[in-house]
């Protein structure tokens, strides 16, 4: 902190005031007043550089905090006296529209800010089609189609075939698929206590324990689960991939069918740039073996008795 004191002089005619003022060594750390990321892919992460000056006469301990789609690395560090530090600022935006946020920047005497502003909007990438019919098809064999993902931006775009339309609906599955794989957690833990010391006793101890740490284990697996499209009748390979700017993707979709039924799936494209993932309905129908007689009727004419006749069919 700054000390400030006066000395007094006396006379016998006046009386004189001499303020001392003493200033503390401190750290000016100097940001931009706006960092604008103006117009960036949505679901595609695009970086900016932020110099981040000390014009003080001591080093500063700072820490950076902003909130989603925006973030920073590295969040902290120290800052020497006359020193600049360059950190980078991430705009990751999710759906389309306008963001906007604050970088903090709190030295523990002063909190500073940027505005952040970005504007996150669809490129030009999609499908080919978004509807594929495939041949009929018999029972036990495949028919192959193919399908073109078409990349007309200037950005490179990663592509994933998902199950369900929406990150919502996957993280809906996997609550349920949890769910089904334990008892409410209280419930759990109470009979896991009232049972611990009696299957100590018994011997069964590791056997819960070793079964606990099963169930956190595919907990895990759900949570990570990546949710790509799977199915018996339809394939799509590949499942993922990269597409180079103003190229495109070919994509091949395979019917086997397994009943002689008409078949309907749907598929869903997530790729960078496009906010909405992209449905792919799939059609196809199997066939049955076709199978009839040679003729239909069959003549054995006058046939003496006791005398056989073979025909063939």
């Amino acid at each position: 902190q700054n000390y400030s004191h006066e000395l007094t002089c006396i006379t016998a005619r006046e009386k004189i005031v001499v303020p001392i003022r003493a200033i503390c060594a401190r750290a000016e750390l100097d940001l931009p007043a706006q960092l604008d990321f103006s117009e960036c892919p949505v679901k595609v992460s695009t970086q900016k550089t932020l110099l981040i000056c000390n014009n003080g006469n001591l080093a500063a301990r700072y820490q950076l905090s902003t909130q989603s789609p925006f973030s920073v690395v590295p969040a902290t560090g120290t800052l020497g006296a006359g020193d600049t530090v360059q950190v980078t600022v991430t705009f990751h935006p999710l759906t389309k529209g306008v963001h906007c946020s604050l970088l903090s920047c709190n030295t523990g005497e002063e909190r500073i800010h940027t505005k952040l502003h970005g504007e996150a909007v669809d490129v030009n990438v999609g499908l080919s089609t978004n509807s594929m019919m495939a041949d009929k098809t018999f029972i036990t064999t495949s028919n192959h189609t193919t399908v073109f993902i078409e990349n007309r931006s200037n950005i490179t775009a990663h592509f994933q075939w998902k199950a369900l339309p929406t990150e919502e609906d996957e993280n809906e599955e996997k609550r349920r698929r949890r769910s089904l794989l334990h008892s409410p957690s209280g419930v759990r833990l109470e009979k896991f206590t009232e049972e611990k010391k009696i299957e100590k006793e018994k011997g069964s101890y590791e056997d819960h324990a070793a079964l606990l740490s099963s169930m956190v284990q595919k907990m895990a697996k759900v949570q990570e689960d990546s949710m790509l499209f799977s199915d018996e009748i339809f394939f799509i390979e590949p499942m993922e991939g990269e597409i180079r700017p103003n190229c495109s993707a070919e994509i091949k979709v395979t019917f086997k069918p397994l009943e002689a039924l008409g078949y309907l799936r749907t598929a869903y494209c997530n790729i960078s740039g496009r906010e909405s993932r992209l449905p792919l309905r799939l059609r196809g129908e199997g066939l049955g073996p076709l199978v009839e007689f040679s003729s239909p009727t069959l003549n054995f004419g006058n046939i003496f008795v006791n005398t056989p006749r073979i025909h063939e069919v």
